[in-house]
């Protein structure tokens, strides 16, 4: 496992968004187009997750999101940031919900 500085860590910027509207795309197999609140601010995050979760699973539900991050068109929408999961050996995917009394736009660290 290679090593990394703490100020590479502090380069990421990690927020609680609010999923309010998830739907998967048409004509893919794994991308869900997310639309976030993150309080001062509303984007489109696209995640590659509908082989194992449907949009209701994403929708209404509170996650951390990396935001600072280039841009990315994928399925010909842009994706503006990327949702935390974790992932265990076998490529399962799990959700990392976000309690209710966090605020959305917290940052994370």
């Amino acid at each position: 496992m290679e090593l990394y500085d703490v100020n590479e860590f502090w380069k990421f910027d990690l927020r609680v968004g609010l999923v309010k509207r998830a739907e998967k795309l048409k004509r893919t197999k794994k991308l869900i187009k997310l639309e976030v609140d993150f309080g001062k601010e509303q984007r489109t995050i696209v995640t590659g997750l509908a082989d194992q979760y449907s949009p209701e699973d994403l929708e209404g539900k509170k996650f951390v999101f990396v935001l600072n991050l280039k841009p990315k068109k994928l399925s010909g929408v842009e994706s503006q940031g990327m949702l935390i999961v974790a992932e265990n050996e076998n490529g399962k995917v799990y959700l990392l919900p976000v309690p209710d009394e966090v605020p959305i736009g917290t940052k994370v660290w």
